[in-house]
């Protein structure tokens, strides 16, 4: 579907939209953890610009805790992921069907939709909000629903494409805001884990997280292996391994020489928080943790192979980029590639990203 005219206004998409007597707002972000990070600033500029807006915000069960402690937000809805097969269960009916129902008793003046896809056009229709808002790129079911708000073309970012929906409704975001809070709690428990693991309270750490949604996104075990070694031998820094995909870790763990705390499974998503927050710097590909760093302001070294990094990349860290997509072919996207062997994360050196990490020590 065509995007709207990045000329038009409110005033010609929702003429009859008074931000102003807007009181009840619902956010709909389901998944995943970047995306759901991406999307915070949204509701820091709508609560700082429209200090009697209610906030609420819907997303899937696993990743509520990235939303938990929002100052930003009047109330957290959680619902199971949209499962089709599932929806067979009459347990699972009654307990996603059940939340529609939840939503709906709310009364929402106005639905911001920054998933566009068909899951979340189904929480806006059964909102039953008067007004229906979507970022610019609305997809499979959602254009029937919403309307698109346009993008700026100064919005390359996609925290700023999404912000463009709070400033499209009058917010000013004179400074991009990420309010994700990491309890203290978690900090003490996240440094016991890091001090079993060998890295005493004060040390300087590296973050390694070799996982990624896709594999085309992998760097690969060997590659991250011989970083960490690296990051020891040259420079003395121990690593700290996580993710929550044993099997990626399992094979970097075989192939590691050096000492280093394997926190792989180990921590949760307000742990994972706390450590990115104590971390001197992280290295990963295309993945969340990378989006986490960067909204708790600590530096990543962010791998990216098909991705734009100027559309994906930690925000504001555009210049701790290392890209593959050059050698990328003309058929080649995030999900396919037209080489037998992808080109563009296997030709980042070793290296080349101790180099860069070395720059952020």
């Amino acid at each position: 579907m065509a995007e709207p005219d990045t000329s038009a206004s409110l005033a010609q998409i929702m003429p009859a939209l008074n931000v102003n007597k807007i009181q009840r707002v619902l956010i709909i972000k389901l998944s995943a953890m970047g995306d759901i990070l991406h999307a915070l600033p949204v509701s820091a500029a709508l609560s700082n610009s429209f200090p009697n807006m209610e906030i609420s915000w819907v997303c899937e069960n696993m990743f509520a805790p990235l939303l938990v402690d929002n100052p930003c937000l009047k109330e957290l809805i959680t619902l199971p992921k949209l499962n089709l097969k599932a929806l067979k269960t009459s347990e699972y009916r009654m307990q996603y069907f059940g939340k529609l129902r939840e939503i709906r008793s709310k009364v929402f003046d106005l639905v911001i939709d920054l998933q566009g896809l068909t899951k979340s056009a189904i929480i806006s229709l059964a909102s039953g909000a008067e007004y229906k808002l979507g970022y610019h790129w609305l997809r499979e079911f959602a254009p029937f629903v919403e309307k698109a708000v346009p993008k700026r073309p100064e919005s390359v970012h996609i925290v700023d494409q999404y912000l463009d929906v709070a400033r499209f409704l009058g917010a000013e975001v004179s400074r991009v805001e990420f309010p994700f809070e990491v309890p203290e709690a978690d900090i003490i428990s996240a440094s016991k884990l890091l001090d079993e693991g060998g890295i005493e309270s004060g040390m300087k750490f590296a973050v390694i997280n070799p996982a990624a949604g896709h594999p085309l996104k992998e760097w690969g075990s060997i590659n991250y292996a011989r970083l960490i070694d690296k990051l020891w031998s040259d420079y003395k820094l121990k690593s700290a391994l996580v993710t929550a995909d044993t099997n990626a870790a399992n094979a970097v763990l075989a192939n590691i020489n050096v000492p280093f705390a394997n926190l792989a499974g180990k921590t949760s998503l307000k742990q994972l928080g706390a450590v990115l927050k104590l971390s001197t710097v992280q290295v990963c590909g295309d993945t969340g943790s990378a989006h986490m760093s960067a909204a708790l302001g600590r530096p990543v070294v962010s791998l990216i192979g098909p991705t734009d990094p100027n559309r994906a990349c930690p925000y504001n860290q555009r210049e701790n980029v290392i890209s593959g997509r050059s050698r990328c072919g003309n058929n080649c996207n995030w999900h396919h590639c037209e080489y037998s062997t992808p080109k563009c994360m296997g030709g980042i050196e070793v290296d080349e990203v101790l180099q860069k990490a070395a720059g952020l020590i």
